[in-house]
């Protein structure tokens, strides 16, 4: 007997289960093109079966009971209400996660879904709000992060769409991440989930001290400081390049981001990781 709602018959509420389907059919733009080639659904089903098969102390994830080509159904959570997550809280949780890409080969869909596509698209997209100045700083951070990477890096795996309101649901039990349909397998972006989180997008400010202590709680601290910091840059100028049309509109708000974008060079570049 069916209980609860039903999304675009994609996602089903039965009894204490939640049943996702794999369909492209009430899909629109990119994610039908996804959503056709069952991109999506393949990577929730590889994030559950690699959580399945490792044993953790922190990350939590639905429990999966029925993981096919067509369907998963897992645990319905309850969340607790007006219970703010802190991105503070959730270092443990992400280095679990980080960690369950290790010794994974990455597949093609995964190098075409990295930050650098969606960072080139968006400067095309925004050269004009952005200004020449702007555009060729992207360029060379991103011709500093392939510089610098080191040789030695791990393949990592990030949730990609991970933030303190949304994909995360607070229980009795703790944090669990949920929806790992965006989710990628990447070498040089391992900081995303954690840049994401440590950003204030309406007051456009960035609490560096979040991302420092998930790179030590990795071990990465070695790494080039550019290496770090053209990661971080990259990550921000991203996310503020993909903003909604409801932001297009603001005039109030697109010029806070002309201000932030504008002194993010300025400001990435004070980022020492032996501070902290």
């Amino acid at each position: 007997m069916m209980m609860g709602f039903s999304i675009k018959n994609k996602v089903e509420i039965i009894d204490n289960y939640v049943v996702k389907y794999n369909t492209a059919k009430f899909s629109e733009g990119l994610e039908w093109f996804t959503e056709l080639f069952s991109i999506n659904h393949k990577r929730e089903l590889r994030v559950y079966n690699w959580y399945n098969n490792i044993r953790h102390v922190n990350l939590l994830i639905p429990n999966s009971y029925e993981l096919t080509s067509k369907h998963i159904k897992i645990e319905r959570l309850v969340n607790l209400d007006n219970n703010k997550i802190h991105a503070s809280a959730l270092i443990p949780n992400l280095y679990e996660f980080l960690t369950l890409g290790y010794g994974k080969n990455r597949s093609i869909f995964d190098i075409i879904s990295s930050p650098t596509q969606s960072i080139l698209r968006g400067l095309m997209k925004n050269s004009k709000f952005l200004g020449l100045r702007l555009v060729l700083q992207v360029l060379k951070r991103l011709m500093l992060l392939y510089l610098y990477r080191p040789k030695d890096r791990m393949t990592y795996l990030v949730h990609k769409d991970l933030k303190t309101n949304q994909n995360m649901i607070k229980t009795k039990d703790g944090v669990y991440f949920i929806d790992f349909g965006s989710s990628i397998l990447t070498k040089d972006y391992f900081l995303i989930d954690i840049v994401e989180l440590a950003t204030d997008h309406v007051t456009n400010t960035v609490d560096f001290n979040i991302i420092k202590s998930l790179i030590k709680e990795l071990g990465l601290e070695r790494y080039n400081i550019m290496y770090l910091r053209s990661q971080i840059y990259l990550l921000l100028m991203r996310r503020t390049m993909h903003f909604g049309h409801s932001d297009r509109s603001n005039t109030e708000t697109m010029a806070r981001l002309k201000v932030f974008v504008d002194n993010l060079e300025s400001l990435v570049n004070n980022f020492n990781i032996e501070e902290i």
